[in-house]
């Protein structure tokens, strides 16, 4: 019998640190059956590349954007956080050949918080919109906010943040964009924007006299860190934790459900990332 495959997907991809955390859980563990790679595969193509490319010799996928609505629409079975939000960054194959999507998103955002102290209850913030926002709002639902206040570039955009609030029974309030750093008056907060838009609003952040002092403020970038919103907030005394310690905690449960293994190292995991990320870009792992 041959190694199991599994993989990370997506586009951009070749600067996923998923492979690292996940061939590091295999050392930990002296796992030496399974086998883990990436591939680039941008929007529209998963299917394809499951039934016509590399994807056939696959038992489990880590599925990053922009896949991972079509990780769901293609799934056989779905676990019960992928019903809820239409999306799945993970892919397992049954045994008849068709896949089982799970979303282990929100456990990553939610333990991350918890490891830097964030209780339950309280408010919450969600700076941002698209997936991994909406996945921001589900595990502060989870972790018991009654009120969470959203703001993006384009407002349009958090309906489906707000209706998914509201059917939860959170109240939402709405942070004009060019007051955004209202956001940071939560007892949690989370950033989704992508390192361009992150930029341009530490900067604005910068020019005012003081910023709101947040309970902790998970920035999902990692790379570079400090990520621009991560800098300024922690320049200002507050609270930060970053995307790769929620990376860490979305591919321990991915491990779990991979592998069969009752939980991963994520502190191993997490310790060979942040080394990774501190090698030049040329000599980080394929």
């Amino acid at each position: 019998m041959g190694p199991r495959r599994f993989a990370v997907v997506g586009s951009p991809v070749d600067h996923s640190l998923s492979p690292v955390l996940h061939r590091t859980a295999y050392s930990t563990l002296d796992i030496h059956d399974a086998q883990y790679t990436r591939h680039e595969v941008p929007a529209g193509m998963l299917q394809e590349f499951l039934t016509q490319g590399p994807g056939r010799e696959l038992a489990g996928l880590s599925v990053t954007m922009p896949g991972k609505p079509e990780a769901f629409a293609l799934a056989a079975e779905t676990d019960a956080t992928s019903r809820a939000l239409g999306v799945a960054n993970t892919l397992l194959r049954r045994e008849d050949g068709s896949w089982r999507a799970e979303n282990h998103d929100v456990h990553g955002i939610m333990a991350t918080l918890r490891d830097h102290g964030a209780g339950t209850g309280g408010s919450g913030a969600v700076l941002g919109s698209g997936a991994t926002a909406l996945s921001a709002v589900a595990a502060l639902i989870e972790l018991g906010v009654d009120t969470v206040l959203l703001s993006a570039r384009s407002p349009e955009k958090l309906i489906p943040l707000q209706e998914f609030a509201t059917k939860h029974g959170t109240e939402v309030q709405h942070i004009p964009w060019g007051r955004h750093h209202e956001v940071l008056a939560a007892d949690m907060v989370i950033s989704a924007l992508a390192l361009e838009g992150a930029r341009a609003v530490a900067a604005q952040w910068r020019s005012l006299p003081s910023l709101p002092r947040a309970g902790v403020l998970l920035d999902v970038l990692y790379d570079p860190w400090p990520a621009p919103l991560a800098a300024e907030v922690a320049g200002a005394g507050g609270e930060v934790a970053d995307g790769l310690e929620m990376l860490a905690h979305q591919a321990d449960m991915q491990l779990r459900s991979m592998l069969g293994v009752p939980s991963a190292p994520v502190a191993q995991m997490l310790a060979a990332a942040r080394q990774e990320l501190g090698r030049a870009p040329g000599d980080r792992q394929a």
